[in-house]
């Protein structure tokens, strides 16, 4: 039981941080900003490979995984910018950097493996042999090889990032329900904007560590989309947001353990019936 408290603790974590982000999200219809950003970040894996930089020791993996974490930013602030150009069409803009940054992320993959030497048996050597494994860990973690460093890696990025949530909260709101006037009120929408990019960018590589790709980009969508079904007051829908996200993390684990079937998918499938049931229940009590 001691082996699995560092993914449940890291999964509750994940969860409570996704709950509370996914409301801005799914305002500001950036649903698909998870799949964008987690798979952009194939580049800087391509990057980190191209450098020499890779998990085979703890200095090698936190460098990898800063590596990973800049590109993504960096990704993300694109988005924004291309946004901008093409009149608030976040979609385009995710399409846009997704593409460009898996097509890196191939190209300079395929140039590490180029650039290894071979033994005499045609063996690459063990660095080569680890890039697959690099790019499997990066892009599709598995939540059950969550240890206590990676754990306490998630809560201290989850804390930090929802501290600095809070302490913008009324900007966010502000930005999120009515962004066209927000400059005409002293903010920076632009600066909101960029701050808000960067702050997903950080979660879904966090959560991509921990739980791979799918529970990473669902984490920002799910649990807003679900509370927005049951209420239309700003502070009920961050709660049930909240309570919707841990408790599909909780019950999905518990599934999961149970019934031996992966986890990071099983929380997603449990979180889409409890957005189902949300959805049911809101049609039940005629709500538009």
């Amino acid at each position: 039981m001691n082996e699995l408290l560092p993914p449940i603790l890291a999964a509750l974590v994940i969860s409570i941080m996704g709950g509370a982000l996914s409301i801005f999200v799914v305002l500001k219809r950036l649903a698909f900003i998870g799949q964008g950003i987690s798979h952009a970040a194939f580049g800087g894996v391509g990057i980190a490979l191209v450098l020499g930089v890779h998990g085979a020791t703890t200095m090698g993996a936190i460098g990898q995984l800063g590596i990973v974490t800049v590109f993504s930013i960096l990704a993300a602030l694109w988005i924004a910018a291309l946004t901008r150009t093409h009149k608030g069409r976040a979609d385009t803009a995710i399409g846009v950097v997704l593409s460009a940054s898996m097509a890196l992320g191939f190209v300079l993959f395929t140039f590490a493996e180029s650039g290894h030497s071979h033994d005499e048996h045609g063996h690459a050597p063990a660095a080569h042999q680890d890039e697959h494994h690099l790019i499997e860990e990066i892009l599709f973690g598995n939540i059950l090889n969550t240890d206590w460093s990676k754990a306490s890696i998630a809560i201290g990025v989850a804390i930090a990032l929802l501290g600095i949530v809070w302490f913008i909260r009324r900007r966010l709101i502000f930005w999120a329900f009515d962004e066209p006037v927000v400059d005409a009120f002293g903010l920076n929408s632009k600066r909101i904007t960029n701050l808000f990019l960067a702050i997903l960018a950080i979660a879904i590589i966090m959560a991509m560590q921990i739980a791979g790709v799918v529970l990473a980009a669902a984490m920002l969508v799910l649990p807003g989309a679900a509370a927005l079904n049951l209420s239309a007051k700003l502070k009920p829908v961050f709660i049930y947001s909240i309570l919707i996200a841990v408790g599909g993390a909780a019950l999905g684990m518990f599934i999961g353990f149970e019934g031996s079937f992966p986890i990071g998918p099983t929380i997603v499938l449990t979180q889409s019936a409890m957005y189902l049931a949300t959805l049911v229940t809101k049609f039940a009590l005629g709500r538009q």
